[in-house]
């Protein structure tokens, strides 16, 4: 159990809100440019991360496209807040879809043309308004650290003195320097040597260049005015600019970044920025929100799937609660894995049960949360990284993309897929809508702050989220086992008077807590049992 000196500091912050437990709101469907309770737009959505290369062909040549995902929108979400059926998710994060060389798109030839096996600049326009028609919001992937070697600037820059040459790093000689974490950085080219942090096909740009920094303004002006874009999630965004000391977060990263963030501010100040800052909680925060508006948090991704593995919340309980003083409230950006990692249900040993509560602690906590594609049906897939890029598993049809070929990607299509879960009410897939659909309706979920409960049950991961109209209460058993004695306390709240308790989520008979004068309360139980990885969320309300 923690110390009840955590909830009384983490609680005095939310003294400051007005609670009057008023009915709930209809959902936010439309992406304008404003947000609950004064917070930032994006922090009323819940995002999906689509490698659109794998997950709809929409002209039958085995290649996913934008008018696949533009056939699948109603999937995602219908635009219908009285429907239930879609996901829910109100924002799609497109992974590379510049004009590349690569499968992947991480190695761009063009930045204002849509990679041809995808569509045109038009598909991804009209993606943009059928999205938007939805209530869904569109960022693109940015990747300005580097460009392809088969790049026209690049191919250039390989003769000396050219327009192009000081767009990237040379030397005559090679340098001793090896890579942030231990890798070969300089490559020969003919007399000299190019600096490409991640490998030899993505040569970095040199961003503190007026021209190539002048470049990244177009670039990023083109698709926020001409594509109508929402923002960007910003690709490897600790090794923008190097100092002599300094290979990741230099200081001149944060000037450059700074400089980048006013310029997008100045175009559209609504624009989002994600980053992928992919480091420990502490640096990560330095890039919010001078930086990015949002940072991608791995510290608590990490944290959720241990918690999730080993049935405790020791984990979690922790990383969430500093992740609560790092950050301008709810400015971060929560997830479980990405497009790098394990899949899910690779991470969880293949069991539905931990995937589940780890979807309940993504989708109930604070921030933005990001699922990546095929996660709420149960996909698998581990290294290499085409393998945990595979098709998405519409039905049980086993789809091989060329990408695919050698790697000997193993699919679990036959019984996890979209076609066999959606009518299961007890599905992964339904219990992701379930989750979505609930922070959709209730601003608590979505917006509010989140106070850490203390449990008597290690097994047993319990917080409040509360917005300035209502509270919810959250307690999710993480373990394999029924939970029948276990308590929940809190030092103090603004859940102050008579309240009433109804279950939004869970199964059993409700109790309501007994809150003393400061808003706490001691040894509340609240359903006489909690089933094996069950997730339970309550309402909270003042008894009029």
């Amino acid at each position: 159990m923690l110390p009840k000196k955590l909830f009384l500091t983490v609680g005095i912050c939310l003294l400051l809100l007005n609670f009057p437990f008023s009915p709930l709101g209809a959902q936010n469907t439309n992406p304008a440019k404003t947000g609950t309770d004064g917070l930032p737009w994006w922090n009323d959505r819940t995002f999906y991360e689509i490698f659109v290369r794998s997950f709809q062909d929409s002209n039958g040549d085995g290649i996913g496209d934008l008018q696949g995902v533009i056939n699948k929108l109603d999937y995602l979400n219908d635009g219908d807040p009285n429907t239930s059926t879609d996901l829910g998710v109100t924002g799609i994060w497109l992974m590379p879809i510049m004009e590349s060389p690569s499968y992947h798109g991480y190695d761009v030839t063009d930045y204002m043309k849509v990679e041809p096996d995808y569509g045109t600049n038009d598909d991804f326009k009209q993606l943009v308004v059928e999205a938007h028609k939805r209530g869904i919001a569109v960022i693109v992937d940015m990747v300005l650290n580097h460009t392809s070697s088969q790049h026209p600037w690049f191919l250039d820059a390989e003769k000396p003195k050219s327009a192009h040459d000081q767009w990237y790093r040379w030397s005559d000689t090679k340098p001793p320097q090896i890579g942030p974490w231990g890798q070969e950085v300089w490559y020969k080219l003919d007399n000299r040597y190019y600096y490409a942090v991640f490998w030899d096909g993505i040569p970095d740009l040199n961003l503190v260049n007026s021209e190539v920094a002048e470049e990244t303004h177009n670039i990023a002006k083109f698709w926020l005015e001409d594509m109508s874009a929402d923002g960007f999630r910003m690709d490897g965004a600790r090794y923008y600019v190097e100092d002599p000391a300094s290979l990741a977060d230099s200081a001149g990263n944060f000037a450059w970044l700074k400089d980048w963030n006013s310029y997008i501010n100045s175009l559209n100040p609504d624009a989002l920025t994600v980053g992928e800052v992919w480091t420990n909680s502490n640096d990560v925060a330095k890039y919010v929100p001078n930086s990015f508006d949002l940072a991608f948090e791995f510290d608590l991704s990490i944290a959720m799937l241990e918690s999730a593995r080993r049935g405790t919340n020791e984990a979690v309980t922790p990383i969430q609660a500093r992740a609560l003083t790092l950050y301008p409230q709810g400015q971060y950006a929560p997830f479980l894995t990405n497009h790098d990692q394990y899949r899910l249900m690779n991470d969880q040993g293949k069991n539905v049960d931990k995937v589940t509560v780890a979807a309940s602690m993504l989708l109930t906590g604070a921030g933005v949360p990001f699922i990546y594609y095929g996660e709420e049906i149960g996909m698998i897939g581990g290294k290499p990284d085409e393998c945990i890029r595979t098709p998405m598993q519409w039905d049980s049809l086993l789809i091989t993309e060329d990408f695919m070929v050698g790697k000997d990607c193993r699919t679990n299509a036959d019984t996890f897929n979209v076609a066999a879960e959606e009518n299961d009410p007890d599905s992964l897939l339904n219990h992701y809508r379930k989750l979505i659909h609930l922070r959709n309706d209730h601003s608590a979920l979505r917006v509010g702050a989140l106070i850490p409960v203390a449990t008597s049950d290690k097994a047993v991961y319990s917080f409040i989220r509360m917005s300035s109209d209502e509270a919810v209460l959250v307690v999710i058993n993480l373990g394999k086992d029924k939970i029948g004695d276990y308590s929940l306390s809190v030092g103090e709240s603004a859940l102050k008077g008579m309240l009433k308790a109804d279950l939004l989520l869970g199964e059993g008979d409700v109790i309501a807590p007994k809150t003393d004068d400061e808003g706490g309360f001691e040894d509340y139980i609240p359903l006489s049992s909690l089933a094996p990885y069950s997730t339970t969320i309550i309402r909270l309300e003042l008894v009029q």
